[in-house]
């Protein structure tokens, strides 16, 4: 290779080591789940939490809360939780503890590990439940599940009487969801003790703490035991949390300490992309394949799929004597089959590289990784209510930097390639500013309120969001009539609640009942819950824009979407079809699934599926509208649109049905500002639709209607 990159360096951090990697076993073959988990018994009793069992079941039992911090590479993930299972935390047929993960993949698959460790099929004793996906059941014991999952669980059971314990995983991270749980399941946690107090004294149990004690069945709670609460991390502000939940002792687990060598750029790198396959390159020439597989830290799909096609490139023009390169991306919007495939080993005479966002930061571990490249950025997402959401590239903090690099040290020593410099990194902050910060907070703002909430601005955050923020939300649900005059949820917000779907999408689907159009409304909806319906190789670009021409509407991106879906459906989601319209069939696959679960809540709550508008879809549109009003833009002379909300000016995005036209006014599914501001699913609307879709917004214009 002409071009490299110069690293010094070569300091060593104690990092840990783990097998929590979920091995794929083959297709159809019998399994004994009690013989694969004595198998897993040796390695569990090698690793580093083990020695700290007895402490950990007898803190949990003296303490109402326990805050872990546990080295990376201890197994606290994978172990805590069973043995919270085996010292009888959980009652078969009774209770179950619940452990939350940031982010599904994690939860998934270490679901599915801790099933195999358990010696038990997953969904039975031990399951997981995520959003769209169930993969539990009544008897389950042990439920991984997302934060937002367990939120939603609130709603309809305000105690969270199911669960005797909650672990709440990787509490460093700070997704928006965690913060709301943090501080819900500290008032739950208060009410339940609350509650057995004056059960135990005879007295009557009135309302309590934020959730709506009131709603439960007079004397039902006498027999609710105490919630545990554990939160765990590698990478935690400990003493914060502990004064959070009033006092609670901490316990730190030491890690496995297998080396990690760490190696930083001479000199700065314009582009971290071509600094990262070189750097793949450079490993992948310059070592043994023995030596271990390779983990790219990237910020986005976008920057995964040019740096595999640059290394597609390059690994066509390898010489025969250097194994070949098998690279596996693995991002959130990637179809979960593919996703699994990184848990693959590499077939003989080849070398894995796995090209990851931080989706691979925490509790995700994948086998046989030795080298770790990071690239120091990810993306980050912010909201403003003039311009709405951004979608950045900005350094990591340095506490995400040591998480990337304990990924290489999980089950040997180690290196790290940081492609930035050792003074760069000393001036990275020493954490990331927590989502609620930063993030739009309407359907955190609809979930409290359901949940009892009602003083919305002065809920016990940990980090308070700004209140411009909360206040900007509480409009948003009021102008979609869930919020009363007096800020009350209406009848018709605590129906948007039951479904696991951003407000303006549960506005959509209610309107569709008045209109006749459920089935097409739902149908948009599920397919809008992927991030993509095509696939557009990089040497095929032309190819691919013809084939998706095929079911593009004038109307738009949302016609488009139902158009492939009726085309999908027509062709019995056949394998060749799909190849020959560059569709993504796993995302399709997936579509479908969302939309049967949205079928079933929608006959739960009383709104009939099938009904259809047929041929005629303006019906759609304007049940969208009624859920996207705020997200308007109006044609100007120039040919620009321009905001109605923030007066912005936006851009279609050069993937939508509409990219290149002209139309009197659009509405859109979301604005993400990269470089510029874009308009991502862009359809065209009536201008007087918008004044007819929300007069608290737009009265005088819909009073001048027709």
């Amino acid at each position: 290779m002409a071009r490299k990159v110069e690293f010094r360096g070569g300091a060593q951090e104690g990092e840990g080591a783990h097998g929590g990697g979920a091995k794929r076993r083959g297709k159809g073959a019998a399994v004994d789940h009690r013989a694969r988990a004595r198998e897993l018994r040796a390695q569990r009793e090698q690793l580093p939490v083990f020695g700290a069992r007895g402490a950990i079941v007898r803190e949990v039992r003296r303490h109402a809360t326990v805050v872990i911090v546990g080295e990376t590479g201890s197994g606290k993930t994978t172990q805590i939780p069973q043995y919270l299972l085996e010292s009888g935390f959980s009652r078969y047929g009774e209770t179950a503890i619940a452990v939350t993960q940031p982010r599904r993949v994690a939860a998934t698959s270490v679901a599915k590990r801790v099933a195999e460790e358990v010696g038990t099929a997953l969904g039975a004793r031990v399951g997981y439940t995520i959003r769209f996906e169930d993969c539990s059941c009544d008897k389950t014991q042990l439920r991984f599940c997302t934060d937002g999952l367990l939120l939603r669980e609130i709603l309809s059971d305000p105690l969270l009487r199911r669960y005797s314990v909650v672990v709440l995983d990787e509490a460093h991270e700070r997704t928006l969801r965690t913060d709301i749980l943090l501080g819900m399941l500290r008032d739950i946690q208060r009410g339940r003790r609350r509650r057995r107090q004056l059960a135990a004294q005879g007295q009557p149990q009135g309302a309590g703490a934020h959730t709506r004690f009131g709603d439960d069945a007079d004397g039902a709670a006498a027999g609710i035991g105490e919630l545990k609460i554990i939160v765990m991390s590698a990478t935690l502000d400990a003493d914060r949390f502990s004064a959070y939940f009033d006092d609670a002792p901490v316990l730190y687990v030491a890690g496995r300490q297998f080396p990690v060598t760490t190696y930083y750029t001479v000199a700065p790198q314009a582009d971290y992309l071509d600094a990262a396959h070189l750097t793949v390159l450079q490993i992948h020439t310059e070592t043994p394949s023995t030596s271990g597989d390779i983990l790219v830290f990237l910020a986005g799909q976008e920057d995964i799929e040019n740096v595999e096609r640059l290394l597609a490139e390059a690994a066509a023009h390898l010489p025969r004597a250097v194994p070949r390169l098998l690279v596996c991306p693995i991002f959130a919007a990637l179809p979960q089959a593919q996703q699994a495939l990184v848990f693959e080993p590499a077939p003989e005479f080849t070398r894995k590289v796995v090209l990851a966002t931080n989706i691979a930061e925490t509790s995700l571990t994948i086998p046989g990784i030795r080298h770790v490249v990071d690239s120091g950025v990810h993306k980050v997402r912010g909201f403003d209510p003039r311009i709405g959401e951004s979608l950045l590239v900005e350094p990591i903090s340095r506490s995400s930097a040591r998480q990337r690099a304990g990924r290489a040290g999980r089950e040997a020593a180690g290196f790290c390639y940081r492609l930035y410099t050792e003074a760069d990194f000393a001036q990275l902050p020493e954490d990331a500013v927590p989502e609620i910060r930063r993030c739009q907070l309407t359907m955190v703002v609809l979930q409290l309120k359901a949940a009892g909430v009602d003083d919305v601005l002065g809920f016990g955050f940990m980090d308070a969001p700004p209140k411009r923020a909360l206040k900007h939300a509480l409009l948003e649900l009021y102008a979609l009539e869930a919020l009363d005059d007096r800020g009350a949820l209406t009848a018709l917000g605590r129906w948007m609640a039951e479904f696991p779907l951003d407000p303006s999408y549960s506005k959509a689907i209610y309107a569709s009942r008045a209109a006749g159009c459920t089935r097409e409304v739902v149908d948009i909806v599920a397919l809008l819950s992927v991030d993509s319906l095509f696939y557009v190789p990089a040497d095929k670009r032309d190819e691919s824009n013809q084939a998706q021409a095929a079911f593009r509407s004038r109307d738009g991106d949302h016609l488009t979407y139902l158009s492939l879906l009726r085309a999908y459906q027509a062709a019995g989601g056949d394998k060749d079809w799909c190849h020959e319209h560059f569709v993504n069939r796993c995302a399709m696959r997936h579509v479908l699934d969302v939309r049967q679960q949205l079928t079933r809540l929608c006959a739960r709550l009383a709104i009939d599926p099938a009904q259809s508008c047929g041929a005629d879809l303006d019906p759609v549109l304007r049940c969208f509208l009624s859920g996207f009003f705020h997200n308007c833009a109006l044609l100007q002379p120039d040919g620009s649109y321009r905001s109605l909300n923030g007066s912005q000016t936006v851009h279609v995005h050069p993937g939508s049905a509409l990219f290149g036209k002209k139309t009197p006014a659009i509405f859109y599914d979301q604005l993400v500002f990269t470089s510029r501001l874009h308009a991502r699913a862009v359809s065209a609307v009536d201008p007087l639709w918008i004044a007819q879709a929300s007069p608290k917004l737009y009265g005088r214009l819909a009073s001048a209607a027709p």
